[in-house]
């Protein structure tokens, strides 16, 4: 559970008691409450209101956390002699990222995995130096990431697209006359 969901849980978890403790005092002694209400300003009303509104928007969130489904990561199933391997897609999608990063020119790379029986189709997306050729930067980053996949994998790669999204700017240097 993250930070955020567990502080949500324990703010949810003390306005329930608060809002407990409240309607067990009107079931057991319900003239005192009512009373107290009547005699509310309008600004204490107001606040009421808005604590109201927070307890049921909490109960709302937390019912909403506590029907929701954990997210499964997807996994790739290779067999081997020995038995079955799982690896995750993001594990895949690291690997090629990691092989694309080492190409010399690539600067920023982005990577996506779809996996079938039959193998994995890979989609590149580069940003690329100014100064290089992009078919040639292209057809070198999908021979590098087909080697360093079936290589760490072993899992056959059926295509490994490539888009070029940008080409990075050259830096500029401010001179000093």
């Amino acid at each position: 559970m993250k930070i955020g969901d567990r502080f949500l849980s324990l703010l949810n978890g003390i306005v329930l008691i608060m809002i407990g403790f409240i309607l067990v005092m009107v079931i057991w002694r319900s003239d005192v409450i009512v009373d107290k209400l009547n005699a509310f300003t309008d600004k204490e009303r107001f606040w009421v209101l808005a604590v109201s509104v927070v307890s049921l928007v909490l109960a709302f969130l937390s019912l909403g956390m506590a029907f929701q489904r954990r997210r499964e990561e997807k996994t790739i199933i290779h067999q081997t002699q020995i038995g079955e391997i799982q690896i995750a897609v993001s594990a895949v999608e690291s690997l090629a990222l990691r092989a694309t990063k080492r190409i010399k020119g690539v600067k920023d790379a982005h990577v996506g995995v779809r996996a079938d029986s039959t193998g994995l189709d890979v989609f590149i997306e580069v940003t690329v130096n100014p100064d290089l050729s992009i078919p040639q930067i292209s057809e070198e980053i999908r021979v590098k990431a087909d080697e360093y996949l079936q290589e760490t994998v072993g899992i056959h790669v059926n295509s490994v697209k490539v888009l070029v999204t940008k080409v990075a700017g050259e830096a500029v240097k401010a001179r000093v006359e």
